[in-house]
C-alpha cells in the first residue's frame, strides 16, 4: 500500500471525538521515511483490514488515557475507547497476598473478573447507553504468573505478553502502542499482559458454560463473591 492509502484508511475513521488524535497520527505518517514506512506495513500487515485493526487499537489506547473509569464491582472498574470496553483493576493487591496468600487471592480475582464480565454483558442486553456499539473487552496489567494467562486462554482471550526487556527497548516500544501503554501505566520494569475478547464470543451459548464450569471450579476451591456481585452469578 502507497502511504495515500493508509491515510484515507485513517481518514475514514475520523470522528468528533478522536479528530486530534487522528491528525497527529496522519502528520507523523507524512513524516515517516519510505523504508520506515514500508516496515511499518510488513509489521502490520499490508491490507486494508490489518491497517484498521492496528489504528482503531491506537486510537482507543490514545483515547484511554483520557476516559474517566466506574467502578463494576469490589475489585474492578472500566472505562470506554473507541469499539472497546476497558476492565481495570485499581485496588492494591498486596495486602490480600499477605492476608490469604498468592494462590487464593488470583482465584478471587479471576471470580471477580467473571463477574464484572457478566454485568458488562447485561448492561448491554438492557440498552446502556455507555455500552451500545462497543464489541469487546480489554484487560492490561503486571503479571502474577503464568496461571492467570492461563485462565484467560481457556476462557478465550486472546492475550499478549510485553517482557521488561521488551519495554526498555525504545525501538520496540516505539511500533507497539500497547507497549507505550503499559509503561505510562506500570513504568518499564515489570512483565506486563494484555488481553482482549469479543463481546458476541461472550454472548455465546458455548462461552457462558465455559464461564459456568470455571465458576463451579472456584467455588469448590472456597472461592465466593461477597455481598451484592453474588446476586450477578
Amino acid at each position: 500500500m502507497k502511504k495515500i492509502e493508509v491515510k484515507n484508511i485513517l481518514f475514514s475513521m475520523r470522528t468528533t471525538d478522536n479528530e486530534e488524535i487522528v491528525n497527529n497520527l496522519l502528520g507523523k505518517i507524512d513524516l515517516l521515511s519510505e523504508e520506515n514506512f514500508q516496515a511499518m506495513l510488513k509489521q502490520i500487515g499490508d491490507n486494508e483490514e490489518n491497517i484498521r485493526n492496528y489504528f482503531q487499537r491506537r486510537l482507543s489506547l490514545k483515547q484511554e488515557q483520557h476516559e474517566p473509569h466506574t467502578q463494576i464491582n469490589k475489585m474492578f472498574s472500566y472505562g470506554v475507547s473507541g469499539d472497546t470496553i476497558h476492565l481495570h483493576m485499581p485496588i492494591d493487591l498486596h495486602e490480600m497476598f499477605a492476608k490469604i496468600g498468592i494462590s487464593k487471592t488470583i482465584n478471587t480475582v479471576n471470580l471477580y473478573l467473571l463477574d464484572a464480565i457478566e454485568r458488562i454483558r447485561k448492561m448491554q442486553a438492557e440498552g446502556f447507553e455507555k455500552f451500545s456499539a462497543k464489541n469487546s473487552i480489554y484487560m492490561i496489567s503486571p503479571i502474577l504468573n503464568k496461571r492467570e494467562l492461563e485462565f484467560l486462554k481457556v476462557l478465550d482471550f486472546n492475550t499478549k505478553t510485553f517482557k521488561k526487556q521488551e519495554l526498555q527497548d525504545e525501538q520496540f516500544v516505539s511500533g507497539h502502542p500497547e507497549a507505550q501503554l503499559a509503561i505510562r501505566i506500570f513504568g518499564k520494569n515489570r512483565n506486563v499482559g494484555t488481553a482482549i475478547i469479543g463481546l458476541d464470543v461472550v454472548n455465546s451459548k458455548e462461552w457462558q458454560l465455559k464461564k459456568a464450569k470455571q465458576i463451579q471450579m472456584l467455588n469448590e476451591k472456597g472461592i465466593k463473591l461477597m455481598g451484592e456481585e453474588e446476586k450477578c452469578l
